[in-house]
């Protein structure tokens, strides 16, 4: 199984990490021939604001968009939340692609980010936010909540994507490399189970 990750800058090694522990081969996508035939795609933390200043030399963006229309898994993490976000406070759609209203940075700067008891599916743990963004709106019955941090929903998935605002990649606990195995192997029918 090939795995995608954008690899722009941000948190794409972390994630390469977890590609490796479930013996699946991570390919770090920095144009678009790098994207020809994978299995899943991986948007990591970062700067999203970076990453689209960087789109505007590599024009990537594009093809990632027809990658994740085309059904396979794709799994964001903070920033690659905000690019697949259809409304973004305090800055640009970029990748619009789950029906999400994202404010950026929501829990403030660098020295506000934490750790928090996340209940992620069926298993609660400790996951990392960092400069973290916050769903602020729900905008259509297609999403569905996978994940909460107290009341706040921190995870959702529509359809072949599931998107999040945490960092599970760091922690890489037995959970989340088994959840991640299994969203990789669902293919286009992800959305089912």
């Amino acid at each position: 199984m090939k795995v995608g990750i954008l690899s722009f800058q941000g948190s794409f090694l972390d994630h390469s990490k977890s590609v490796k522990a479930i013996n699946a081969k991570p390919i770090l996508i920095k144009n678009k021939l790098d994207i020809h035939e994978l299995d899943a795609l991986i948007l990591p933390g970062g700067e999203s604001t970076a990453m689209k200043k960087i789109n505007e030399y590599s024009d990537i963006f594009l093809e990632l968009d027809k990658f994740i229309k085309s059904g396979k898994p794709t799994l964001s993490t903070c920033a690659g939340t905000i690019l697949l976000a259809k409304a973004v406070v305090g800055g640009d759609t970029v990748i619009p692609n789950i029906d999400i209203e994202i404010t950026r940075n929501a829990y403030g700067r660098q020295t506000e980010s934490f750790e928090g008891s996340v209940s992620f599916y069926n298993n609660e743990d400790i996951y990392c936010f960092i400069r973290a963004p916050k769903i602020t709106k729900i905008l259509s019955d297609k999403v569905k909540v996978i994940a909460q941090h107290n009341s706040e929903v921190v995870g959702v998935q529509q359809d072949n994507i599931v998107a999040l605002t945490f960092h599970p990649e760091l922690n890489n606990d037995r959970y989340y490399l088994d959840w991640l195995e299994s969203f990789i192997k669902e293919g286009e029918n992800v959305g089912t189970f």
